[in-house]
């Protein structure tokens, strides 16, 4: 059995000089604005968001097109999740949103610069492109250095801003096989320590017995000691057809 993984790995931006950061909050501003009026329509289908808003949003946002459908998806995704964990008559505020880029409108690379290796290259605005340095601590980058080997595939980053300093998330995602659960029982024995212990096998690898599963008989000796007990007292007084 396949199933797709995904684990998110985060870099922080490493010093970026300051037109970086006034068009990474320039464009936070208008991606926020984006989702809020999006929001507006209160609707989480994508055909009626993209066929009522999209030619609209173009024109009212200066974002990357890429950007402006991002925003679509995570107002879904953000709408969908209040009306799940909506109590009462609660309301929607939305108070802060990271940016989603996805393929189209944005590109990672290892370069030979020993202090940052790492650069992340971003589409902001119609015609506004910023590169990045990327750091990450140890554990995070041996997950980056195995999806440039290709053990990981790249899927979108999510720019977030938390006290002041910027950080990239990015989405990694890899197909893995899963054993299956155990289909047939092979034995069943009753033993004295235990009432039962069942042992199973998969198809995938029949020659090679699944863990068992233990069922206790401590509870039933007890229970059946107790009954021999009163059963010869019973005995004793010449009573035991009280004992059925």
């Amino acid at each position: 059995m396949q199933r797709d993984v995904q684990l998110t790995v985060i870099g922080k931006v490493f010093k970026p000089n300051p037109n970086k950061v006034l068009a990474l909050n320039m464009a936070l501003k208008e991606y926020f604005r984006l989702v809020k009026w999006y929001l507006s329509f209160n609707s989480t289908s994508k055909t009626l968001l993209h066929e009522n808003g999209y030619e609209k949003a173009k024109r009212l946002f200066n974002l990357n097109t890429a950007l402006i459908q991002t925003a679509r998806d995570k107002t879904i995704e953000i709408l969908k999740s209040f009306q799940k964990n909506r109590k009462d008559d609660s309301a929607l505020r939305l108070k802060r949103v990271s940016i989603r880029f996805d393929k189209r409108c944005y590109s990672f690379s290892k370069t030979t610069n020993v202090l940052t290796p790492y650069w992340l290259t971003l589409s902001l605005f119609r015609r506004k492109r910023i590169s990045l340095p990327i750091v990450f601590g140890e554990k995070h980058r041996q997950r980056i250095e195995e999806a440039f080997r290709g053990e990981w595939s790249f899927t979108t980053v999510e720019m977030v801003k938390r006290n002041g300093e910027w950080y990239a998330h990015f989405v990694l995602k890899k197909t893995v096989n899963f054993i299956g659960e155990p289909e047939t029982v092979i034995a069943i024995d009753r033993g004295e320590a235990n009432l039962a212990v069942a042992v199973a096998i998969s198809k995938k690898d029949p020659a090679k017995p699944m863990k068992g599963q233990f069922w206790r008989g401590g509870e039933i000796k007890r229970i059946r000691g107790l009954y021999s007990h009163i059963r010869r007292k019973l005995q004793e007084k010449n009573r035991v057809g009280k004992v059925k």
